[in-house]
């Protein structure tokens, strides 16, 4: 039988979502908590409450490519240790022939950046981003350092989906993941009827780690370019995941029976359990990232271990998106949360606003 929560937790996880709310933080929010597999709470605030509106995963999208990677490994099409240039040859091209799916998967690929000047009315357009990505020259042998991979992480992995599979990364993840799960989610999304129901991002705040006062306007500059129709068309798949918090949560409900040997799941989960525990272990642990200048800790395509609420509590696992998003499981309590807004905040609010939250959901755990 599921593990529930406490019916003064939950009043207490509504109490908070609803402050986050009055407090400015964003103007609309989702939360989907899973208890063993089980969903025990959803709940929509402000601009995100229509029951078929959805909101834009950024980065919490990682997990959701990963898996896909993943799950071809498990199906012995391609191995961690393989070259990307050994299925796409171009992509060996100014210094990036060692790199493999692991060190693509651990931000160790020595490419983070997508070229800055790319017009971003033509991200749309999969060849040419993905002819932008082989182009790039590595700033460091790929496997001898790291830095976190914002964009590029998610188009050289759909490639390698694309050139294994035969199916474009959005197909692929719809039909092998969020179909079989049921997941109102999607890789960006095809048509102006479905852009209606996005609620938008929202700069909350200019300031960022690298730009505290926030004169650069990086926050704005990102909240642009994710509300234009090419990139709400687009497949990025490492930013441009869209769908509801339940859809996100179930995904970490999957991922956290699997890890726990249950056998709920088990017809849709595309990976066993002990590749689930491998991916969701830190697997690459840096006291600088050359990209975040920050300490970092990776799984495989996952954020484990470290510092900061949720992934400081033992086992953790999962992804943030870019100021305003988070999705995790904590598989030793039987949890799996997402908690998305559409409201991008400072880094100190960001962190506030998840500590807050995932102290109020292990408090009303029973």
């Amino acid at each position: 039988m599921a593990r529930g929560l406490t019916v003064a937790g939950q009043h207490a996880i509504r109490d908070l979502a609803r402050e986050h709310l009055q407090r400015g933080w964003h103007p609309g929010a989702q939360l989907a908590i899973y208890r063993d597999g089980e969903l025990q709470l959803e709940f929509r605030v402000g601009d995100a409450r229509g029951e078929d509106t959805r909101l834009l995963y950024f980065s919490a999208t990682k997990p959701l490519a990963a898996v896909a990677v993943l799950a071809l490994v498990a199906r012995g099409e391609v191995s961690l240790d393989t070259p990307l240039a050994g299925v796409w040859p171009s992509f060996g091209a100014g210094g990036k022939e060692l790199c493999t799916v692991r060190h693509v998967l651990t931000h160790q690929g020595g490419f983070p950046v997508f070229p800055p000047g790319y017009d971003w009315a033509e991200i749309d357009q999969w060849t040419a981003i993905v002819e932008a990505t082989a182009n790039i020259e590595a700033e460091w042998t790929p496997g001898t350092d790291t830095g976190y991979h914002p964009v590029t992480f998610g188009i050289a992995l759909g490639e390698l989906i694309r050139r294994v599979d035969g199916r474009l990364p959005r197909a692929f993840l719809q039909e092998e993941i969020f179909e079989p799960l049921g997941m109102q989610a999607s890789l960006g999304v095809a048509d102006a009827e479905a852009m209606n129901r996005i609620a938008l991002p929202v700069a909350m705040s200019e300031s960022t780690f690298d730009d505290p006062d926030g004169t650069e306007r990086r926050t704005s500059g990102i909240v642009e370019r994710f509300r234009l129709p090419s990139t709400l068309r687009a497949q990025l798949p490492a930013a441009n995941g869209i769908g509801t918090a339940e859809a996100l949560a179930r995904f970490y409900a999957m991922l956290e029976r699997r890890w726990n040997d249950s056998e709920d799941y088990a017809g849709v989960c595309p990976l066993p359990a002990d590749l689930v525990r491998t991916a969701t272990s830190v697997q690459n642990a840096v006291d600088f990232d050359r990209s975040s200048h920050l300490p970092s800790s990776y799984g495989l395509g996952f954020l484990v271990g470290g510092p900061f609420a949720p992934f400081n509590e033992p086992d953790v696992f999962g992804h943030s998106g870019q100021q305003c998003a988070i999705g995790y499981a904590d598989p030793r309590r039987g949890l799996a949360v997402a908690y998305v807004t559409n409201g991008l905040q400072d880094p100190l609010t960001v962190q506030l606003r998840t500590e807050e939250m995932s102290s109020a959901i292990i408090a009303a755990c029973e």
